[in-house]
């Protein structure tokens, strides 16, 4: 494999483009504060998802063979060292979080007990709840991921020890944003998610109904960013984020042509919250 794809696959595949994504969100939401972001705010963004991502990996080895066969072909190498790289980077980010302050180390905790309840399978759990882990419940799995990553404006305001309405008004349209993330994945993972037994959203009510709820959800998305600039709760360049409803129904389409592979697909998907601290930035300006 020459340079280029093998950097392409690493990227996407090895949870790379995710984790500078999540940076990049927490990038939005310090501009939002009217901070210049720092480079370890940054870089604990970029280590938690990447630990989060390894520890999702971990779990799904087995169903991600008919899911996604090419990531999966991919990263076989180094199933063995998925573990370490979690701990690595949590372990790292706990330290950068800690030397920051206690109180932001404390809240970090709160993303660590959501993964591994996401992904790990739990004896416990099921006794309690009636299953394994979080993602094995419809629409659960959905609510967790997307609670989670709506938790980045909370924690970036209690890394600065400033949590105004502007940021807190951030967290729903998050939520909002990955909603439509999760369940366009759960769409191309459908088959393998039935085999498996996992009920996701597509598995309950199929793919088009799944993608109405896609399109109402994008809207819902917009319209929120809307009144949170028309309420004065954010700040006028903040409607630069609309520009991401578009983008969802665009690549949405060209996902539903057939004609893209699964990698093209997850970098359009994911490649949004890259985008988001470039769309933020120049909507400052």
């Amino acid at each position: 494999m020459s340079l280029a794809p093998r950097a392409y696959k690493e990227l996407v595949y090895g949870g790379h483009l995710l984790a500078l994504g999540t940076s990049s969100m927490a990038a939005t939401v310090a501009i939002v504060l009217g901070r210049v972001p720092s480079w370890d705010l940054l870089f604990m963004a970029y280590l938690f998802s990447l630990g989060a991502y390894s520890i999702n990996r971990i779990s799904d080895f087995e169903q991600d063979t008919v899911s996604h066969p090419d990531r999966t072909a991919y990263l076989k190498g180094r199933k063995g060292a998925l573990k370490a790289i979690a701990a690595g980077c949590f372990a790292l980010g706990y330290v950068l979080a800690l030397l920051r302050s206690a109180i932001f180390f404390g809240a970090l905790l709160i993303p660590l007990v959501l993964a591994v309840a996401y992904s790990v399978s739990s004896g416990k759990m099921r006794g309690a709840l009636g299953v394994s882990r979080l993602k094995d419940v419809t629409l659960v799995k959905n609510l967790t991921i997307s609670f989670g990553w709506s938790l980045i404006p909370v924690l970036v305001g209690l890394y600065y020890l400033d949590v105004p309405a502007a940021v807190l008004g951030l967290a729903p349209f998050i939520f909002l944003r990955l909603m439509v993330n999760t369940i366009f994945f759960d769409q191309r993972d459908i088959a393998a998610d039935s085999t498996f037994g996992v009920k996701t959203l597509p598995v309950k009510i199929g793919m088009a109904k799944s993608t109405r709820v896609m399109d109402v959800i994008d809207l819902a998305s917009g319209a929120y960013i809307i009144g949170l600039v028309a309420v004065g709760v954010a700040p006028f360049f903040a409607l630069a984020l609309l520009v991401f409803v578009p983008y969802s129904f665009a690549y949405r389409a060209l996902a539903k042509s057939g004609k893209y592979k699964d990698s093209l697909r997850d970098l359009a998907a994911d490649g949004e919250y890259l985008l988001w601290g470039v769309v933020t930035y120049i909507g400052h300006l």
